[in-house]
This record gives structure tokens, sequence and C-alpha cells, in this order.
């Protein structure tokens, strides 16, 4: 009896690790000096492919974030800085098979460079910026939202998405 209890744990234990397997990480390097943080136009392009449906649903949480932390300039703005987004890796499982598979099923990664230009069209930042997990926590569109919160970070000179600044006077009205 108390064999089959410890097989039981010890199962229980190995199937926990197996789904969950590895956290999410997020990635951004040389971010934007904070002498160059300027409201922000941004274009998107994919080298890879991507569903209609991500991408709606990326541009959404991105100008959302944008808006949040106060970056994305109104339409109409001059001195700004423009942001080129080029979507190089784009992987995401289907949310049940992460669920059942956990590990096995693959992992999940978001790989976009992001290049910033000046007003005068001056290179001020450039990143590689990767969102990825392994585990069978979490959702595809939570994924995109980490992604568009990574880049945030990058144009707010922050070194991850813990650092985005907070503003309350968004640009736009």
């Amino acid at each position: 009896m108390r064999l089959l209890t410890n097989v039981r744990l010890m199962m229980f234990a190995l199937m926990t690790a197996t789904v969950t397997g590895c956290s999410s990480t997020a990635v951004v390097q040389n971010a934007v000096s904070l002498s160059e943080r300027e409201p922000v136009n941004y274009e998107i392009s994919y080298q890879t492919s991507v569903e209609d449906d991500w991408k709606r649903l990326f541009e959404v949480e991105l100008r959302d974030e944008l808006v949040r932390v106060g970056l994305l300039a109104p339409e109409d703005a001059l001195d700004v800085n423009q942001v080129s987004i080029n979507f190089l890796v784009f992987r995401l499982r289907d949310d049940g098979t992460r669920f059942m598979a956990g590990i096995f099923a693959g992992t999940d990664e978001i790989k976009s460079e992001v290049v910033v230009r000046n007003s005068d069209g001056e290179e001020v930042g450039r990143s590689v910026v990767t969102t990825s997990n392994a585990s069978a926590w979490g959702t595809n569109s939570g994924y995109l939202e980490d992604h568009a919160r990574d880049i945030a970070a990058f144009l707010s000179g922050g070194s991850d998405a813990s650092s985005v600044p907070f503003t309350t006077a968004p640009l736009l009205e």
C-alpha cells in the first residue's frame, strides 16, 4: 500500500514537471535612451507567416500599450520617432495542445526586430525583442500582449516589461 502511494506521488510529480516545463522569458536588448524617448509612429511587417487574426490582435495590443505608457503620437504629429517592427519568428502552440502536452508540444516564441529612428531619420535604437514560453500555462492572446509590452519597454528605455513606466497622461486624447 505504501509503495503504491509513493508511486502515485512520483507519477504526479513527473506529470507536473512535464506539463509545466520552463517559464516565460522576455529579452529586450539595447533599449532606447531616455533622452531619445519621444512619441512614436510605427509600422509592422512580417517576414514569417502570421495568421490575420493574430496580426490584428497584436496590433490592438501594441496600440493599447503605447497609449498606456504615453508613447503613441497623434496622427498629425511631426517631431516623432519612427518605429519599424519586423516579425522574424512567430510560433504559437494551440492553447489546448499547450495545456495537454506541455513541453512536449514545443515552445511558443515571438521574435521581432525593432528599429527606432528619430525625426531626422537617424537610428536611435535597435533590438531583437523575444518573448517565449515552454510551459503549459498561458494563452496565445496573453503572449501577444506580453510581446507588445516588451516592445513598449524597449521604446521606453527599459530593460524588460516590468520596467515600462506608467503614465496617466497619454498623448492621444
